[in-house]
Parts: C-alpha cells; structure tokens; sequence
C-alpha cells in the first residue's frame, strides 16, 4: 500500500504536468508574459511585477525608498506589494501558470498593507500534504516590486 506522502507527490506531479504542454515550460493556461526590460505581467490582474528583486534590505524605510526610486521597465511607479499579492504570485508559480516568465519567487520578500506596517516574509510550503502556504515572519529580506 502506498504511503500518503507518496499519493500527494503523484498528485502534484500529475497536476503539474498537466499543466504544460511544450518541451520550453510554456503552457496554454499561462497567466504571466515576459515584457521588456525586465517585467512579467499577470493577464489576470493586469499586475507588472519587477523580474529581478533588491539586495537584502533590513528596514521598511529602506524597502519603500527602493520600490519608489525604482525604474525599470520604463516605468517609475512601482511599490511594495501586498501580503497577499506575493502569495497571488507564489500561487501562480506553483500552479505552473508562470508561461515564460522567469522570476525567482522563493525568498523573502518586503510587503506593506495600505493602513497597516508593512511586513517582511516568506511565504513557505507546510509540512501537509496540501500545497498551501504559510506566511512566516523575517527580520530582513528583498523587494519585488510590483505596479500599479
């Protein structure tokens, strides 16, 4: 009899696979498309979320400065995003849904809620067999920035 673990790695597996349909890792369902000059951006939400990530920032201070002086892309309004926008990225990774777009999500990463403090964290894989994440608190971490 197989083991639990065993059945929801065959799971994932045959979900994941699934989901591509070309030797190059882009699938039909993909929600994210490569731009120019480092931006992929999500056709679901319209959301552009910067490729490359910051160095390690130890302040919410030193993380919005970064997002707000950021240029890239020819755009100059990008911000921290959201808790929930990085796990909405994390899930569109996970879900194999990414097309062509080649961005390092693990990490941690800087968020800032509008009227709350920001946050900085990961969103980490649990130890079930259920791929769902958990939001776990850091001291410091990178931006990925996202806008509008």
């Amino acid at each position: 009899m197989k083991s639990l673990t065993t059945i929801c790695l065959l799971a994932l597996f045959l979900s994941g696979c699934a989901t591509y349909s070309s030797e190059d890792g882009s699938s039909d369902g993909a929600r994210m498309i490569p731009l120019a000059n480092g931006v992929c951006q999500d056709l679901r939400t319209g959301k552009m979320w910067q490729v490359g990530s910051s160095r390690t920032l130890h302040s919410l201070e030193d993380a919005k400065k970064y997002a707000a002086t950021l240029k890239v892309g020819g755009y100059d309004d990008w911000r921290l995003p959201t808790v929930t926008e990085l796990f909405d990225l994390y899930m569109v990774f996970d879900l194999k849904q990414n097309g062509a777009c080649d961005l390092q999500v693990e990490g941690t990463y800087w968020s800032d809620e509008p009227d709350l403090q920001g946050r900085v964290g990961t969103w980490e894989l649990d130890d079930n067999c259920d791929p769902e994440r958990q939001y776990i608190p850091k001291a410091k971490g990178r931006v990925r920035a996202v806008r509008p």
